[in-house]
């Protein structure tokens, strides 16, 4: 039998994943599906992918604010009927700026799960348990995820982004009575949780080793998870049109994005589990990093080649893997660093902000740059970037090495 602290955080998985499916759909259809939308660009679909990451960035003290003043059960209900409003809209928005203030709302939305699922950890945890609880919340909120990538692309296919919308959009309405039953009505609130000032420990916390953490977290996330994300169904249509033929199927750009994604975040936990225990073990976790960026570089060299689908769609689906085991690697590495600190909320929040943005940025940067100099170099200079940050984390160690020896010296 489950203990009930554990179905809360079951519950509140389960409910954010649910919330989730219509973001995630978005990252599918909307890249092939923005005349639908009645968008103008692909660069407004970049800047839509986006928007809700960028106010996700200062939204933590308000969030934490709201949690005092509102009972923790309301936060959550209102999280739910804004994620439920939104998603339904999705199908019926015909105005580029109300795209963008709906999307904010959804930011604000999704801000107040992480934050509730957060404190809520932290008020049914215990030092034994912690981390299990951690561990389960993430592996279930990400299958809305892989609901909404796989679901969203077939029905948005055949039946239109409005039908998608508002099943998906009705779906997290029916949520609401599981808060009423799991979720508890109020929790402890502390005043150290919600953002510390980043600037007060600025000055003392930035060095090098904590720059190229910080620095590859960014890149790796615009160009690995922002980017990447935001363009797999852009890049099969621009490949091979949004009619495709496999094996005698006629499918679209989007039903095969959202079938390498949902494979992808079914596949991943499994990987990147295995990953973290290797992790453990690394004596020298930066030659691990190394060899997975290399990967994604040789994969990154490959998306732009005159590739048959047969071939193109593993190597998607790979380079996908590899994001994730790259995101995985990270967060080892700093959590590490973290762990030989006394800043440990500094560096945590900064590290969070960091992937925040770069994410965020992702979507943009890769429809406005394939304006200005074409998908193929896109993807050369996000191939360069990875082969850059290759060499640099495979050159470190010894740095270190002989900086340490310097000092002995000295």
């Amino acid at each position: 039998m489950v203990p009930k602290n554990k179905q809360s955080i079951i519950a509140i998985a389960f409910i954010t994943a649910i919330c989730l499916a219509g973001d995630s759909m978005l990252y599918i259809v909307l890249p092939t599906h923005w005349k639908e939308a009645r968008l103008t660009s692909l660069v407004q679909v970049g800047i839509l992918l986006s928007v809700n990451r960028f106010v996700r960035l200062p939204l933590n003290p308000l969030i934490g604010f709201l949690y005092k003043k509102l009972n923790f059960r309301s936060g959550i209900l209102l999280a739910v009927v804004l994620s439920g409003l939104t998603t339904i809209s999705y199908g019926f928005v015909e105005d580029f700026n109300v795209w963008i203030i709906i999307r904010s709302i959804w930011g604000f939305a999704w801000s107040l799960f992480k934050l509730g699922a957060y404190l809520l950890i932290l008020q049914l945890s215990t030092d034994m348990n912690r981390g299990n609880f951690v561990g389960t919340y993430n592996g279930l909120y990400r299958l809305g995820s892989l609901f909404g990538m796989l679901m969203g692309g077939f029905f948005a296919d055949l039946f239109g982004m409005n039908v998608i919308s508002m099943v998906l959009g009705i779906s997290a309405f029916i949520s609401l009575p599981i808060i009423f039953k799991y979720i508890p009505k109020t929790i402890q609130t502390h005043e150290s949780v919600g953002k510390p000032s980043l600037l007060t420990n600025l000055s003392r916390s930035l060095n090098r080793r904590l720059i190229t953490i910080l620095g590859t977290a960014f890149l790796l996330t615009m160009f690995l998870d922002g980017m990447l994300t935001a363009t797999l169904s852009h890049i099969i249509e621009v490949k091979f049109t949004d009619k495709i033929n496999l094996l005698g199927i006629i499918t679209g750009a989007a039903s095969l994005a959202g079938v390498i994604q949902a494979l992808r975040w079914g596949i991943a936990p499994f990987i990147v589990m295995k990953i973290g225990n290797m992790m453990d073990y690394a004596k020298q976790k930066n030659m691990m990093l190394s060899f997975f960026l290399a990967c994604a570089f040789f994969l990154l060299c490959l998306i732009p080649l005159n590739i048959p689908l047969f071939f193109l769609l593993p190597i998607l689906f790979i380079h996908l893997l590899v994001a994730s085991i790259l995101t995985t690697i990270m967060d080892a590495i700093v959590t590490d660093y973290s762990s030989k600190v006394s800043n440990k909320i500094f560096i945590m929040t900064a590290f969070t902000i960091i992937i925040d943005l770069g994410a965020a940025l992702g979507p943009i940067m890769g429809y406005s740059l394939e304006q200005k100099m074409g998908l193929t170099n896109v993807f050369w200079m996000a191939a360069m970037t990875c082969l850059f940050l290759t060499v640099m984390w495979f050159l470190p160690r010894n740095n270190h090495s002989n900086q340490n020896a310097l000092k002995q010296h000295l």
